[in-house]
Protein backbone atom coordinates (compact mmCIF):
# COMPACT_ATOMS: atom_id res chain seq x y z
CA UNK A 1 0.00 0.00 0.00
CA UNK A 2 1.39 3.53 -0.73
CA UNK A 3 2.49 6.00 1.76
CA UNK A 4 -0.60 8.37 2.51
CA UNK A 5 1.72 11.42 1.10
CA UNK A 6 1.91 9.20 -2.08
CA UNK A 7 -1.69 9.20 -2.29
CA UNK A 8 -2.77 12.39 -2.35
CA UNK A 9 -0.40 12.69 -4.83
CA UNK A 10 -2.24 10.00 -6.76
CA UNK A 11 -5.57 11.60 -6.29
CA UNK A 12 -4.51 15.25 -6.97
CA UNK A 13 -3.04 13.61 -10.47
CA UNK A 14 -6.51 11.68 -11.37
CA UNK A 15 -8.49 15.04 -9.94
CA UNK A 16 -6.73 17.14 -12.46
CA UNK A 17 -6.67 14.68 -15.17
CA UNK A 18 -10.92 14.31 -14.75
CA UNK A 19 -11.13 18.41 -14.82
CA UNK A 20 -8.46 18.55 -17.86
CA UNK A 21 -10.83 15.94 -19.47
CA UNK A 22 -14.47 17.66 -18.73
CA UNK A 23 -13.31 20.94 -19.96
CA UNK A 24 -12.43 19.59 -23.16
CA UNK A 25 -15.36 17.99 -23.11
CA UNK A 26 -17.70 21.09 -22.11
CA UNK A 27 -15.17 23.83 -24.76
CA UNK A 28 -17.15 22.50 -28.36
CA UNK A 29 -20.80 22.78 -26.32
CA UNK A 30 -19.67 26.40 -25.06
CA UNK A 31 -18.41 26.88 -28.73
CA UNK A 32 -22.04 25.37 -30.26
CA UNK A 33 -24.73 26.80 -28.29
CA UNK A 34 -25.56 30.05 -29.11
CA UNK A 35 -23.99 33.08 -28.31
CA UNK A 36 -27.25 34.20 -26.41
CA UNK A 37 -27.57 31.02 -24.12
CA UNK A 38 -23.41 30.88 -23.14
CA UNK A 39 -23.94 32.51 -20.06
CA UNK A 40 -26.68 30.28 -19.03
CA UNK A 41 -24.38 27.31 -19.93
CA UNK A 42 -21.59 28.63 -17.49
CA UNK A 43 -23.97 29.08 -14.78
CA UNK A 44 -25.60 26.06 -15.34
CA UNK A 45 -22.45 24.31 -15.27
CA UNK A 46 -20.71 26.47 -12.25
CA UNK A 47 -24.50 25.18 -10.28
CA UNK A 48 -23.49 21.83 -10.82
CA UNK A 49 -19.87 22.19 -9.99
CA UNK A 50 -20.78 24.20 -6.65
CA UNK A 51 -23.35 21.47 -6.04
CA UNK A 52 -20.93 18.48 -6.09
CA UNK A 53 -18.63 20.59 -4.17
CA UNK A 54 -21.10 21.59 -1.19
CA UNK A 55 -22.50 17.91 -0.98
CA UNK A 56 -18.57 16.75 -0.41
CA UNK A 57 -18.01 19.69 2.10
CA UNK A 58 -21.38 18.85 3.43
CA UNK A 59 -20.33 15.04 4.29
CA UNK A 60 -16.77 15.96 5.40
CA UNK A 61 -18.56 18.31 7.86
CA UNK A 62 -21.30 15.36 8.63
CA UNK A 63 -18.02 12.47 9.12
CA UNK A 64 -15.89 15.36 11.44
CA UNK A 65 -18.76 15.48 13.73
CA UNK A 66 -19.58 12.00 14.11
CA UNK A 67 -17.39 10.99 16.84
CA UNK A 68 -18.81 7.18 17.36
CA UNK A 69 -19.02 7.77 20.97
CA UNK A 70 -22.98 7.35 21.74
CA UNK A 71 -24.44 8.89 25.09
CA UNK A 72 -25.52 6.59 27.48
CA UNK A 73 -29.10 7.94 27.43
CA UNK A 74 -28.68 6.94 23.36
CA UNK A 75 -26.92 3.90 23.57
CA UNK A 76 -29.31 0.53 22.99
CA UNK A 77 -31.03 -1.62 26.07
CA UNK A 78 -28.92 -4.32 27.09
CA UNK A 79 -30.56 -7.03 25.87
CA UNK A 80 -32.55 -9.25 28.74
CA UNK A 81 -30.76 -12.52 30.19
CA UNK A 82 -31.48 -15.55 28.42
CA UNK A 83 -33.83 -17.61 30.18
CA UNK A 84 -32.17 -20.97 31.80
CA UNK A 85 -34.46 -23.83 32.13
CA UNK A 86 -33.96 -27.14 34.83
CA UNK A 87 -31.62 -29.65 33.30
CA UNK A 88 -34.20 -31.92 34.85
CA UNK A 89 -37.27 -30.27 32.87
CA UNK A 90 -35.30 -30.10 30.08
CA UNK A 91 -34.79 -33.93 30.03
CA UNK A 92 -38.38 -34.58 30.99
CA UNK A 93 -39.41 -32.52 27.91
CA UNK A 94 -36.66 -34.32 25.33
CA UNK A 95 -38.36 -37.82 26.80
CA UNK A 96 -41.92 -36.68 25.73
CA UNK A 97 -40.61 -35.43 22.64
CA UNK A 98 -38.99 -38.75 21.49
CA UNK A 99 -42.05 -40.84 23.16
CA UNK A 100 -44.15 -39.52 20.76
CA UNK A 101 -42.07 -39.48 17.61
CA UNK A 102 -40.98 -43.38 18.32
CA UNK A 103 -43.15 -45.94 19.93
CA UNK A 104 -40.26 -48.00 20.50
CA UNK A 105 -38.62 -45.19 23.07
CA UNK A 106 -42.03 -44.86 24.75
CA UNK A 107 -42.00 -48.69 25.39
CA UNK A 108 -38.57 -48.73 26.57
CA UNK A 109 -37.97 -46.10 28.07
CA UNK A 110 -40.87 -43.17 29.15
CA UNK A 111 -43.58 -46.21 30.21
CA UNK A 112 -41.82 -47.81 32.76
CA UNK A 113 -41.33 -44.56 34.33
CA UNK A 114 -44.41 -43.67 34.41
CA UNK A 115 -45.24 -47.36 35.83
CA UNK A 116 -42.81 -46.69 38.55
CA UNK A 117 -44.42 -43.49 39.07
CA UNK A 118 -47.98 -44.90 39.37
CA UNK A 119 -46.77 -46.67 42.25
CA UNK A 120 -49.20 -49.73 43.38
CA UNK A 121 -52.61 -50.40 42.68
CA UNK A 122 -54.44 -50.75 39.70
CA UNK A 123 -52.23 -50.73 36.24
CA UNK A 124 -52.09 -47.49 34.26
CA UNK A 125 -53.59 -48.64 30.51
CA UNK A 126 -51.28 -48.52 28.18
CA UNK A 127 -52.01 -46.16 25.06
CA UNK A 128 -53.40 -48.05 22.02
CA UNK A 129 -50.89 -48.04 19.13
CA UNK A 130 -51.71 -45.49 16.16
CA UNK A 131 -53.32 -47.42 12.96
CA UNK A 132 -51.36 -45.40 10.14
CA UNK A 133 -48.10 -44.63 12.13
CA UNK A 134 -47.32 -48.00 14.16
CA UNK A 135 -43.53 -46.58 14.66
CA UNK A 136 -44.89 -43.60 15.80
CA UNK A 137 -45.88 -43.28 19.71
CA UNK A 138 -49.15 -42.00 21.82
CA UNK A 139 -50.07 -38.28 20.91
CA UNK A 140 -49.32 -35.58 23.19
CA UNK A 141 -52.70 -35.59 24.20
CA UNK A 142 -52.62 -39.30 25.34
CA UNK A 143 -49.37 -38.82 27.51
CA UNK A 144 -50.96 -35.79 29.33
CA UNK A 145 -53.78 -38.04 29.66
CA UNK A 146 -51.15 -40.68 31.47
CA UNK A 147 -49.69 -38.02 33.63
CA UNK A 148 -52.96 -36.60 34.88
CA UNK A 149 -54.04 -40.35 35.95
CA UNK A 150 -50.39 -40.33 38.06
CA UNK A 151 -50.79 -37.01 39.66
CA UNK A 152 -54.49 -37.57 40.72
CA UNK A 153 -53.09 -40.86 42.70
CA UNK A 154 -53.09 -40.68 46.10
Amino acid sequence: MPEPTRRWGHRLAGRAIVGIVLALAALPIYLTTSPAWRPVAVRLACAIALGIGCARARRWARDAVETGVVSPFEAPASPAPAVQLDAGFLRLRDDLVASTRSRRYFDVVLWPRLASLAGPGPALPRPARRRLLRRRGPTLRELEDLVARVESRP
